[in-house]
């Protein structure tokens, strides 16, 4: 499991292009891990908690996007607090990060330097 707080300067979040809403799992993914979609669930609920929540984690480096999660079920939350379940697809530190985002498993896409905090399984 990977878990890292990002520290770059802060970039508002707007979501990239995206397909729409999915039908299913795409081919050749697997349904997000257990461990991952509790804290999901409550994640989601509330930005107050996400944000609670991220800054009890401990600090693991400076990074700005998803490291080490390509073709992995990820837990990321924005700095605008806004939480994700998404299996990333790719990921690049000065573009974007993009794959398929739970429930809809449609494809979306943000700019990684928005990624405060993620999780890798």
């Amino acid at each position: 499991m990977n878990t890292h707080r990002a520290f770059a300067p802060f970039s508002p979040f707007f979501p990239g292009p995206g397909v729409g809403p999915g039908a299913g799992l795409p081919p050749g993914i697997t349904p997000p891990p257990p461990q991952l979609l509790g804290p999901f669930q409550q994640l989601s609920q509330s930005p107050a908690l996400a944000q609670n929540f991220v800054f009890q984690q401990p600090t693991q480096g400076a990074v700005s996007f998803a490291a080490g999660c390509q073709n992995r079920w990820t837990l990321i939350v924005t700095r605008t607090f806004n939480v994700f379940l998404m299996f990333v697809t790719s990921t690049n530190p000065f573009g974007f990060t993009q794959g398929f985002i739970f429930p809809t498993y449609s494809f979306g896409s943000f700019p990684s330097s928005v990624i405060l905090w993620y999780t890798c399984f």
